[in-house]
């Protein structure tokens, strides 16, 4: 049995999302393909049910990965940079598969390094309050 065009699409569109993850279009090919993942997720044969969380629960790692090195190894990575891959990774939580491990402590390191860009030049104080707020979502200091 051929595999449903969904499948084919949004393969092709995660592969041009991780092509240039980077970039906006990155982005717009990752939501799509991750809707067309939903898709079959939601209305598909178990085995293409299982393929298309098997392929969500795949980019998700790798993009993850990648996002994660990007985050923690350029500490002057701008403000609109930041912005940008907190989006990337909140994609993933539209579609309901597995996420790596790592996933919550990767978004709470990036809107920390958010509160930093954005707090630049405010009292520490006001930082320091977004911090605490930031904690108080999260459970984590």
């Amino acid at each position: 049995m051929p595999e449903p065009k969904e499948l084919t699409s949004a393969r092709r569109c995660l592969a041009k999302a991780e092509a240039d993850l980077g970039s906006a279009d990155g982005l717009t090919q990752l939501v799509e393909g991750l809707a067309f993942l939903e898709d079959v997720i939601g209305s598909g044969t178990a085995t293409a049910v299982k393929t298309a969380r098997n392929l969500a629960t795949s980019y998700a790692g790798r993009v993850y990965g990648r996002v994660n090195t990007l985050v923690t190894t350029d500490r002057q990575l701008p403000e609109p940079a930041l912005e940008h891959f907190f989006k990337v990774v909140l994609a993933f939580d539209q579609v309901g598969v597995e996420l790596p491990q790592s996933a919550q402590a990767l978004k709470i390191e990036v809107v920390r390094r958010l509160i930093d860009r954005y707090y630049e030049g405010h009292p520490a104080e006001r930082k320091q309050q977004a911090l605490e707020e930031l904690a108080n979502i999260t459970g984590r200091d």
